[in-house]
């Protein structure tokens, strides 16, 4: 008859203790997620504006939530390199990206 060894599960259940009190067991959601709310209030915000401010406006919107996100990575973010989930820098570099985004199509006089 096979036993269980109590010891294991409960190193096994304080692992995931940790690794849910550090903000690990998320997988970046929660970080994407963030992303995603400020880029959409950004958007809000922009539309407010009306179309030919609009653009420019998204994009310098775009670009202090970038300069948010960074703030926030060099704070409490761990290192950039090697993390196996997104991370405030990658949030950061997601915000500058989109603002570049936007201003090129308005440049282009997509928008």
């Amino acid at each position: 008859m096979t036993t269980f060894d109590l010891k294991d599960g409960r190193r096994r259940r304080s692992r995931l203790r940790r690794a849910w009190r550090d903000g690990r067991s998320d997988g970046g959601r929660g970080v994407l997620g963030g992303w995603c709310l400020s880029a959409l209030l950004c958007l809000t915000l922009a539309m407010l504006c009306g179309p030919p401010l609009g653009p420019w406006m998204l994009a310098g919107l775009l670009s202090l939530s970038g300069f948010a996100w960074l703030g926030l990575a060099i704070t409490q973010a761990g290192p950039p390199a090697h993390a196996p989930h997104p991370t405030a820098w990658d949030a950061a570099l997601l915000s500058f990206a989109a603002s570049f985004g936007v201003q090129s199509a308005a440049r282009l006089g997509l928008l």
